[in-house]
């Protein structure tokens, strides 16, 4: 064979190969990827623990009543009625016996027991005087305090001395071993008894 014919050959097989080549390039599977694919998103999704708002239980303190004032006022007043009526009984009661030492329980200053002498001298009761039969009413508190107590009030005692034996006046007491004794007596409560509480008192009975 001669060299032309062989290069020719040779061609020809080089041009199959370079064919055959690209016709597998052209088809062939692709490339595998270089792309580095991201690891799979996750999710994760956090439930607050659910809490519960719990009010603390508050206990409401007792209720404190409100003192009544009114019912305080009508108390101390009935209290005073009986004090004016206990002095005044043991008054007339020490009349009626004519008991000097007993009217020292009652009565305060000089004065007062100048008053029982000449009073008893020449009293007369219908009966024996009792606590019952000293009606006080119509009391009006003029002062109240710890060294003095002053009380305007009607007093009836027609039970033991008669009738119409009625009388209204101001009564000045003054603090004796845990008791009230009259110091003077006032027909009005816009009479000038103001003095008597802070009078000068020693001259007070014993």
């Amino acid at each position: 064979m001669s060299r032309a014919r062989v290069g020719l050959s040779i061609g020809v097989i080089v041009a199959l190969a370079v064919a055959i080549w690209a016709a597998i390039a052209a088809g062939g599977d692709d490339p595998p990827s270089t792309t580095t694919s991201a690891p799979p998103v996750t999710t994760t999704t956090t439930v607050a623990p659910t809490t519960s708002a719990t009010t603390p239980s508050t206990t409401s303190a007792p209720a404190t009543s409100t003192p009544d004032t009114t019912t305080d006022a009508e108390a101390r007043l009935e209290e005073v009625r009986l004090i004016i009526r206990d002095v005044w009984f043991g008054w007339f009661h020490a009349l009626h016996r004519n008991d000097e030492e007993a009217v020292l329980e009652v009565i305060a200053t000089p004065e007062r027991l100048e008053n029982f002498h000449s009073t008893a001298a020449s009293v007369e009761y219908e009966s024996e005087p009792t606590p019952a039969g000293v009606v006080v009413s119509e009391v009006e508190i003029l002062q109240d305090s710890e060294d003095c107590l002053v009380v305007y009030s009607t007093m009836d005692v027609s039970q033991f001395q008669g009738e119409g034996s009625t009388t209204s006046g101001v009564d000045v007491l003054w603090p004796h071993d845990g008791e009230w004794r009259r110091a003077t007596r006032w027909n009005s409560p816009s009479d000038l008894w103001e003095a008597d509480c802070t009078a000068d008192r020693s001259n007070e009975l014993p």
